[in-house]
């Protein structure tokens, strides 16, 4: 016994497979993958746990900086209080680290804390009054009326 299918039959189901493959094919990355990946979790930097002495002002230093990383990680994570605890610790760490206030400026000035924000930075140039990012982030934040995000 011969199995026969109709031509019609073949058609149809070689028609409804190159169909299915286009529409596929068609739709956005985003649309497909999004039900089969998951986000991708979010890893900080890791935060310093090696005792550091009071005199030792390199490695206070060296600290601030993974603290700043950390910081500016989680603010790209939209983790806005880790960035800013961050930034805080790495200015207790080194109350020179320019890096770490303006990133903290520029925080409290979108969070509506321009007074702090200035105060920080005229602390800043104290340390530091010849540093051209801290010179240009000042001087358009010293200016600004407290409480202002311009």
């Amino acid at each position: 016994m011969r199995l026969t299918i109709p031509c019609c039959l073949i058609v149809a189901i070689c028609v409804g497979a190159s169909v299915q493959a286009q529409q596929t094919a068609a739709s956005p990355p985003s649309a497909r993958d999004s039900t089969h990946r998951s986000a991708a979790p979010v890893t900080l930097p890791p935060e310093p746990t090696a005792h550091v002495a009071s005199g030792d002002s390199a490695a206070r230093a060296a600290r601030a900086m993974l603290y700043v990383a950390r910081g500016e990680a989680a603010l790209r994570a939209g983790m806005r209080d880790s960035a800013k605890v961050a930034w805080e610790k790495a200015l207790d760490e080194n109350a020179a680290c320019t890096d770490a206030s303006v990133d903290l400026a520029r925080m409290l000035t979108e969070d509506g804390q321009g007074g702090h924000a200035r105060a920080l930075l005229m602390a800043a140039l104290q340390y530091d009054p010849t540093n051209p990012k801290l010179l240009h982030f000042s001087a358009r934040r010293i200016g600004a009326p407290p409480d202002s995000s311009q």
